[in-house]
């Protein structure tokens, strides 16, 4: 480690804590058991974590930072040495732990809850009796959906804690429906090689185990060209997106749960940046129609779930402006998007994401993108739009529910010309 590189895909979240400024650092994969937060003074030293600056060249930076005061050799080497130890840094150490990883987790044919402890009980009786206080405790009530088709879900990803009551409001209008499969559109928070990952590996939740669909993943990844599925389902591991929409699913499906696909959506940038349109690309085409046409020649029953957040704004996701300034622009352009999947057109969606270059980070725009594509002649319906507000970083996500009531054959279709573009 002659010249120490920081990993790229770690977060450094300014933050106050205790009146202290502070900086967090979030590890996607969690590596460490324990969260690692530092002193905002230590960042121009983090900085010189290039994989470009030797331990003496790292010492000449910081002197001439502060004015020719001259930290100690010994005192950079050791925190750096501890920064390696966090598995934090670029170095053989990281690469041997994640070699090590990928091999146990590609000998596995289940896929463990990587948040349960977390981010909910692990007990399931005590999960189950905390959805259920929860559903008894919402004020509303639900329309009687039992003559109701539901098609789809637009379901929030954001931790349970902060948006319980969205999801049990949600999922609770599946009670006594039945579904074949279950569809579900998580996003990958991290890099993947392809536009979509798929999963084989049964998801395992306090409740038991839902069982993949290993048939109709199989049949599918050999009608999809090259390019469109990363090349391994590793991003499964610690994602959580598609794992909280088990919970809920197997909660109200117990004990007979529906088998489930889970996919994980890559990242988009690359048509957002360019003008390139996603909806002319062989891959997205081909995902899209090759699961309409193994949907439709099977004839089951088929929910599909967006497993999504909307906005992120805020000091903690790169703005240079707290996100109460922008929280109502925000709030409006979410608005957009989620007009757009009322009315069933994501090119709209697309459009708005291009026209902004996606200044608000809606991170769930792959996932929205295909549903709205393969729930085209559905109706849906906002339930709850909502956002969190996380004052110590001056950070806030906006979320919402939508349900997707009929088919093609007993819901207005879009006109001929917007047709004609699919």
């Amino acid at each position: 480690m002659a010249k120490p590189r920081l990993r790229r895909d770690i977060q450094l979240i300014p933050t106050v804590m205790n009146g202290r400024r502070m900086v967090v650092v979030m590890d996607p994969l969690n590596l460490t058991h324990n969260s690692v937060a530092l002193d905002q003074g230590i960042l121009p030293l983090l900085r010189t974590l290039d994989g470009n600056n030797d331990f003496r060249d790292i010492q000449t930076i910081l002197m001439r930072q502060r004015g020719g005061t001259l930290i100690p050799l010994s005192e950079i080497e050791t925190f750096i040495n501890k920064l390696d130890e966090y598995l934090l840094l670029d170095s053989n150490h990281f690469n041997e732990r994640i070699a090590a990883l990928y091999e146990e987790f590609n000998s596995r044919s289940d896929r463990p809850p990587s948040h349960a402890g977390k981010c909910y009980d692990p007990d399931p009786e005590r999960l189950s009796t905390f959805i259920d206080t929860r559903e008894k405790e919402l004020s509303r009530g639900i329309p009687d959906y039992s003559e109701t088709t539901i098609t789809g879900l637009v379901a929030p990803h954001i931790d349970i804690a902060v948006a319980a009551d969205t999801y049990v409001d949600l999922y609770r209008r599946l009670r006594g429906k039945a579904y074949d499969l279950v569809i579900i559109f998580g996003i990958n928070h991290q890099w993947q090689d392809g536009l979509y990952s798929l999963s084989e590996k049964n998801y395992v939740t306090p409740f038991g185990t839902l069982e993949t669909d290993r048939d109709f993943i199989g049949r599918l990844k050999k009608k999809l060209p090259r390019g469109t599925l990363a090349t391994d389902d590793f991003g499964h591991r610690q994602e959580h997106s598609v794992e909280f929409q088990t919970i809920f699913l197997h909660h109200y499906f117990y004990p007979s749960p529906p088998r489930i696909v889970p996919i994980l959506c890559g990242g988009i940038h690359e048509f957002i940046i360019s003008g390139g349109n996603i909806f002319d690309d062989e891959r997205f085409r081909a995902m899209g129609n090759v699961l309409e046409n193994l949907i439709d020649e099977n004839g089951r029953r088929v929910l599909l779930v967006a497993a999504v957040d909307l906005s992120h704004i805020g000091l903690k996701f790169g703005h240079r402006t707290p996100a109460a300034s922008m929280l109502s622009a925000t709030r409006a352009n979410d608005r957009k998007i989620i007009d757009a999947l009322e009315a069933g057109t994501p090119e709209a969606i697309f459009d708005n994401a291009v026209e902004h270059q996606d200044r608000y980070q809606v991170c769930g725009l792959p996932s929205l993108l295909i549903v709205s594509y393969l729930l085209k002649g559905c109706r849906g319906t906002l339930l709850a739009h909502e956002t969190y507000d996380e004052q110590a970083t001056q950070s806030a996500v906006t979320y919402a529910s939508m349900i997707f009531t009929g088919g093609k054959n007993d819901a207005p279709r879009r006109n001929s010309e917007t047709e004609q573009e699919f």
